[in-house]
């Protein structure tokens, strides 16, 4: 009788600055390298892994390509803050390459930053509500510098999330909010779309100063639903110029 036909996927052997970047990263995510520590030179390195130094070259350039590494000029490698702007940068540019489903991105903020609203609604003091209303003051400072306006409704984001106490969810949001920044940077250039979303920004804050999560969820998610239109509408005019 014949053997058996076995399938067996062919043993992939990874290579050694592959290894050295698993265990860089594993080094992150448990804890031992925080954000801010600077890494042993590049001859230590090479001792503690065994491996050669240009093995960790190859290792430490390919995490700074992803953020998780920096490169201080003359001041040696250090480990980013971790923050999503600089983690999803490969992922914004592949997403630039793609015809990225753009109501597929602002259904999952929707979704997700709904309900950060809405459990911010039920954490959120007094305190909590005035930072975040004046962040809508500041808002209104820069209605005509779409730049700085964008960096103060990231700010008014990220403090939110902060506020409903899900760690999870505020980092999904903070991701997806980076992704939605190079879709909105066409959208955003216009007075009267900033002054819109700052209107949608006092109706979330209110809700939160009331206490009502489902006039909270809902606010926001009337927000992400303008958000989305204005930058379609903003790509159609830009595709007919």
């Amino acid at each position: 009788m014949a053997p058996p036909q076995i399938n067996i996927e062919p043993i992939v052997r990874e290579g050694a600055s592959e290894r050295v970047v698993h265990r860089l990263m594993g080094m992150v995510k448990a804890g031992n390298l925080k954000p801010g520590d600077r890494l042993p030179g590049e001859r230590e390195l090479a001792e503690l892994f065994s491996v050669s130094r240009p093995t960790i070259r190859e290792a430490v350039k390919a995490l700074i390509v992803l953020g998780v590494l920096k490169s201080k000029h003359g001041g040696g490698i250090f480990v980013s803050p971790l923050e999503a702007a600089d983690l999803l940068g490969p992922v914004t540019f592949f997403l630039s390459l793609r015809d990225v489903e753009i109501d597929q991105l602002y259904h999952a903020r929707a979704l997700i930053e709904g309900e950060l609203a809405a459990l911010a609604a039920q954490r959120a003091g007094p305190d909590d509500t005035a930072s975040l209303a004046r962040l809508i003051e500041r808002q209104e400072e820069v209605l005509a510098d779409p730049v700085a306006y964008r960096a103060v409704d990231t700010e008014f984001h990220r403090l939110l999330a902060e506020l409903s106490g899900n760690a999870f969810l505020s980092r999904a949001a903070e991701s997806m909010n980076v992704l939605g920044l190079e879709f909105r940077k066409v959208a955003s250039e216009t007075p009267d779309v900033i002054s819109g979303s700052v209107r949608d920004h006092r109706r979330i804050v209110a809700a939160i100063a009331a206490g009502d999560a489902d006039a909270a969820r809902q606010a926001m998610r009337e927000h992400m639903a303008h958000v989305l239109n204005t930058t379609k509408k903003a790509e159609r005019q830009q595709e007919a110029s």
